[in-house]
């Protein structure tokens, strides 16, 4: 039985350093540009909801980090922005839940006209 000569990289050859270190290590120096050209290739002018360049490094982060599956991944990028954003995609401020609050009504000028629901100010310092 032949072995594969010709591995990506040496898990052995990386350093004891920091996972987040690992994963930046691997992901700005693993030689894939040819595969996400073809993977850019074959979706062509094609719909980019979920960009290339981001679901790989999305995929070299669960190798990275040891996750388990697919669905665990998914699981911690949906849970973790800083994930999110180390990976390339947009990361969405938090909002925080609508708040009722009193309204005084306009004809006798006291409160208790109705309730009305408002948006507080996003956590992220967004607009």
């Amino acid at each position: 039985m032949t072995q594969i000569a010709a591995a990506l990289f040496e898990w052995n050859a990386v350093e004891a350093v920091r996972t987040w270190n690992v994963f930046y290590l691997v992901r700005d120096h693993l030689p894939d540009r040819d595969l996400i050209a073809a993977l850019e290739a074959k979706r062509g002018l094609g719909r980019d909801d979920y960009p290339v360049i981001p679901m790989w490094n999305a995929i070299v982060a669960g190798v990275v980090f040891q996750h388990e599956s697919i669905e665990l991944l998914q699981r911690e990028l949906s849970r973790n922005p800083s994930l999110l954003q180390a990976c390339g995609f947009n990361v969405l401020p938090l909002q925080k839940k609508p708040v009722a609050q009193l309204v005084k009504n306009e004809l006798t000028g006291r409160n208790g006209g109705g309730l009305a629901t408002t948006r507080s100010p996003p956590l992220c310092g967004a607009q």
